[in-house]
């Protein structure tokens, strides 16, 4: 369904993806694990053209074009078919949640209002803010914001979300929360691709692991391949070093 090959992204002298291959297939939820500056977050962002790549090659469905040739038009189009969720929220702050769920459809997509509003408040309901359609962000917690803004990503009905270290900045109660509502989507066969710190949200709901580290895919595979069985010793060394009940067999 959408894929990337050969990605490369610098940062003045700093590569920060050399050379990554990456497919996404329909109704996979697929965890990208690795420690800081590994490339992760460059990765989502240059998928959804929020970051200019210096070469690769993109495909999505139909779509197949050399990523530094894709036009503003067609980077449009491709982005109608995507979901990002950012690990700071990016709610308008002087916008309800049921108008910031709203905006992506009647601006992006000028979808009449009325539509757009029947929508917005299915998606708010599915993940439990519904009560909090005419609250402000300011009047929400951390947890409460990035529903809201998973919500909103839903709301355009994209063919894949794109998740960047959804929970990293909620602390372990709200964490719960938003994790709670990426299960559900899960369960419902919502294509996910969630750059996360969340070791046990890898294992229990991702079909498919990948782990980066220093600008490159080190190893990929099931979640029960990369976590009970991983090949690659950076592999193994990374979930030592983050699960403290790490078990794996040779």
């Amino acid at each position: 369904m959408l894929e990337v090959k050969n990605l490369h992204k610098s940062f003045d002298k700093n590569e920060v993806l050399r050379g990554v291959d990456f497919k996404v297939e329909k109704g996979e939820v697929i965890a990208v694990l690795g420690s800081s500056g590994s490339g992760k977050t460059t990765l989502l962002r240059c998928i959804s053209f929020l970051e200019k790549s210096d070469q690769g090659e993109i495909i999505f469905d139909d779509f197949r074009k050399e990523i530094t040739k894709v036009t503003n038009k067609e980077i449009r189009g491709l982005r109608m078919k995507m979901g990002f969720v950012f690990q700071g929220y990016h709610l308008f702050r002087n916008k309800t949640a049921l108008e910031n769920v709203m905006i992506g459809q009647t601006v992006a997509r000028k979808i009449p209002s009325t539509e757009a509003k029947a929508t917005a408040l299915q998606m708010l309901e599915k993940v439990g803010m519904l009560n909090r359609a005419n609250y402000y962000p300011d009047q929400l917690s951390g947890g409460q914001q990035q529903r809201v803004a998973i919500a909103r990503a839903m709301a355009t009905n994209p063919e894949v979300i794109l998740f960047d270290e959804p929970t990293s900045a909620l602390d372990p109660e709200l964490t719960g929360e938003v994790l709670d509502v990426m299960k559900k989507l899960a369960k419902e066969g919502t294509t996910m691709v969630v750059v996360t710190h969340e070791m046990g949200f890898a294992q229990e709901v991702a079909n498919h692991v990948v782990y980066m580290e220093g600008g490159i895919v080190v190893e990929e595979g099931t979640s029960k391949e990369i976590f009970t069985n991983p090949k690659d010793e950076r592999t193994r060394r990374f979930l030592r070093r983050t699960l403290s009940d790490y078990d794996y067999s040779i």
